[in-house]
């Protein structure tokens, strides 16, 4: 039976394709409200999606991605970073919008699920881990199997900042003591207008130029070869792109979600790297200071995190029922 965490770990790798849709963002400005034909076709999806992720839960495919081809686990275990679109059509056209998927994976050595579910609690750090694109982070809500969370991205591109605020939605299912996956969803995305600037303000949800309006994300986990093999699936829906500078757009959708993905994985890595070397070379008896204390709590959160109990995991996340 599938287990889950009463108590969750962020998705940090959230941000992959946030960042990369706001900086794209400054190019496209005229209004794009989300309309009902949009959402019924990202509801569509993100069942596909899901059922995908069942197969892979209950044996019927590989559970990783990497295993999907030979020689990308061994290239992923070598320190390499992969990152490919989910197919050749990505973004995938639907009315008035596209949807884009992408897919990355990175091996962290000498990790334990419990030291990456650590760094992947450690809200109050987010912004020195993953500057300059996130301003603010915090732990909303833990209720049950759910957890909560927010985050406050910026992008700065020449004449204008692109910024949103945005709430999520975040659920870890245990399969075995080593196979884990995180399932996380929007549940707010907001236009922050005039960022950084008197009069900012927050938009309504769904309003706006329309550079994001809805993401969805699935992390998978596997702790072997003496490290933890993580690989995300990010997935987000935007406004589509004016015909007039689809030229110029459509380039920059192309490449620029592979860069921001890399970026966001390596720093993932040197994240865990870093407070695996802290803890090593730590002074046995030493004081602990108030930050090393903040680690230390989130660790041991994280080591309970995974002392699991069941409950049904078969819900379908981040699409109306």
């Amino acid at each position: 039976m599938l287990r889950s965490t009463d108590r969750q770990a962020a998705s940090a790798e959230v941000l992959a394709l946030l960042i990369a849709l706001l900086f794209s963002s400054p190019l496209v400005l005229s209004a794009a409200d989300l309309n009902q034909q949009t959402l019924n076709a990202w509801d569509e999806y993100i069942l596909g999606i899901n059922s995908q992720m069942k197969v892979r839960a209950t044996g019927g495919s590989t559970f990783l991605w990497i295993d999907e081809a030979p020689g990308r686990r061994d290239r992923v275990r070598q320190g390499e970073i992969l990152v490919e679109p989910a197919s050749k059509d990505t973004p995938e056209k639907v009315p008035q919008g596209l949807i884009h998927n992408w897919l990355g994976a990175i091996f962290i050595p000498n990790a334990t699920l419990s030291s990456v579910f650590a760094m992947l609690n450690d809200y109050g750090h987010y912004d020195q881990i993953y500057n300059p694109a996130v301003i603010d982070a915090k732990l909303l809500n833990v209720s049950g199997a759910m957890r909560k969370f927010s985050l406050v991205l910026a992008e700065k591109a020449p004449f204008v900042t692109a910024a949103i605020a945005s709430e999520y939605v975040s659920q870890n299912v245990r399969l075995d003591n080593h196979r884990w996956y995180t399932v996380t969803y929007s549940t707010r995305i907001q236009q922050i207008d005039n960022f950084g600037r008197p009069g900012a303000h927050e938009l309504p949800p769904d309003q706006g130029t329309g550079y994001i309006w809805r993401l969805f994300s699935i992390q998978r986990f596997e702790e072997k070869d003496g490290g933890v093999y993580t690989e995300l699936e990010t997935i987000a829906l935007s406004r589509n792109i004016p015909f007039e500078i689809q030229w110029l757009v459509r380039p920059i959708l192309q490449h620029l979600p592979r860069e921001s993905m890399t970026a966001t994985l390596q720093k993932t890595r040197d994240a865990v790297c870093a407070a695996l070397s802290a803890k090593a070379v730590s002074p046995e008896g030493q004081r602990p200071s108030a930050a090393r204390s903040r680690r230390r709590d989130t660790t041991m959160t994280a080591h309970r995190a995974l002392a699991s109990h069941p409950i049904p995991a078969t819900t379908v996340l981040g699409a109306r029922q």
